[in-house]
């Protein structure tokens, strides 16, 4: 299995020479009718300026990205059925308010003027949508993209190859915008991406007011981003905290690590690609649950405590608790620690028992040793 972000060699189709390199992936995809989607890397490195986009919304803007694949920077009306862009989804009602939300949100994207000059761009991404009245899967929304996205794309020269296959099964709108830009850096050799908290949520298109506290922006978009990629992804996503000298020494800024999986890790997520969505959180989770026949009662297994590196730890429950409660403190050398005083005990530990216990000592181990 080939990572999903690998970039083939661009044949030109005649014709076509003087497209951005992000047009020439797009006619790549197109005439292989391969299930990817070329997204310009300045789209994927945009950032919100007013509103934010719903998983559903982001979703069906890369599908018709791809419905337009090449002559995206024309000035020409696209077509797509309403059944090609919903997705996975199976009724047509959201599809209203996804266009709306697309014609609504205005995004900040990085460009050059006509001069060449660095320059920010204040853009909306549709210019306009018109959706067929009929509720039949095969009645379509013919939209056209606006001049300004239009002018980023006859300029893009870097990309994201994005796997729709992996697009469509991430539930998380902020999962979704952590694949893209890990899609986007996953080749290069530098694969580490440094911003400022501030650029971060607005990059993820987190609203104003939502998860002030890092420790929630952590638990709730982070920690669950993580877990949806690396289960899903053909790599893995790690973070780094970078704290101030203030008071409480809040973290200021975030370093992101994308790793590529190894063989044998991308066949499990391939395997797992196949498989039926439900019970897909309970497979990440570490769980693994029996259905009730007759009368028998459902039986839920839980994983004991990580034997070796918490690096690769699953269970994002446990790898949120030393986020919160361990003061800064390298999570293996609490894990180590941990490991050590319980013992044997440990063996049997699983489920809210072990979250508890876990909880507890890594809160001790800030108590006895300050914050790091």
């Amino acid at each position: 299995m080939k990572l999903d972000s690998d970039i083939s060699e661009i044949e030109v189709t005649s014709g076509l020479e003087s497209l951005s390199r992000t047009l020439r992936v797009a006619d790549v995809i197109r005439r292989r009718d391969l299930d990817f989607v070329s997204k310009p890397g300045e789209l994927v490195e945009s950032e919100f300026e007013t509103g934010s986009l719903g998983a559903a919304a982001r979703k069906a803007f890369a599908l018709m990205l791809r419905k337009a694949g090449p002559e995206a920077y024309e000035d020409k009306t696209f077509v797509i059925t309403k059944k090609e862009l919903r997705g996975s989804h199976k009724g047509n009602e959201r599809i209203q308010t996804v266009m709306d939300e697309l014609l609504r949100v205005i995004v900040r994207i990085r460009t050059t003027t006509s001069k060449g000059k660095p320059a920010v761009m204040s853009q909306s991404l549709l210019a306009s949508c018109v959706e067929e009245i009929s509720e039949d899967g095969m009645s379509v929304v013919e939209f056209q993209f606006s001049d300004n996205f239009k002018r980023v794309l006859q300029r893009s020269d870097y990309y994201a190859r994005v796997n729709l296959g992996v697009m469509l099964a991430l539930q998380s709108r902020y999962a979704l915008s952590l694949y893209d830009l890990g899609c986007l850096i996953i080749n290069r050799q530098n694969r580490v991406y440094k911003m400022k908290v501030d650029e971060l949520r607005r990059k993820l298109g987190v609203p104003d007011g939502s998860f002030k506290n890092f420790a929630e922006f952590r638990r709730d978009v982070l920690a669950k981003s993580k877990a949806e990629i690396d289960q899903l992804a053909d790599f893995t996503v790690e973070w780094e905290e970078i704290r101030g000298s203030g008071r409480g020494r809040p973290v200021e800024a975030v370093k992101l690590m994308f790793h590529p999986k190894d063989l044998e890790d991308q066949e499990e997520t391939a395997r797992e690609l196949d498989r039926p969505r439900v019970g897909r959180r309970a497979r990440r989770e570490g769980t693994v649950e029996t259905m009730a026949i007759a009368d028998r009662p459902k039986i839920i297994e839980r994983k004991p405590f990580p034997r070796d590196s918490l690096h690769f730890c699953p269970d994002t429950r446990l790898l949120t608790i030393v986020a919160d409660y361990g003061g800064g403190w390298d999570k293996d050398l609490i894990a180590s620690g941990y490991r050590k005083t319980m013992g044997s005990r440990l063996d049997n530990l699983v489920g809210e028992a072990l979250y508890k216990s876990w909880e507890g000592f890594c809160k001790s181990f800030v108590q006895q040793r300050g914050r790091a």
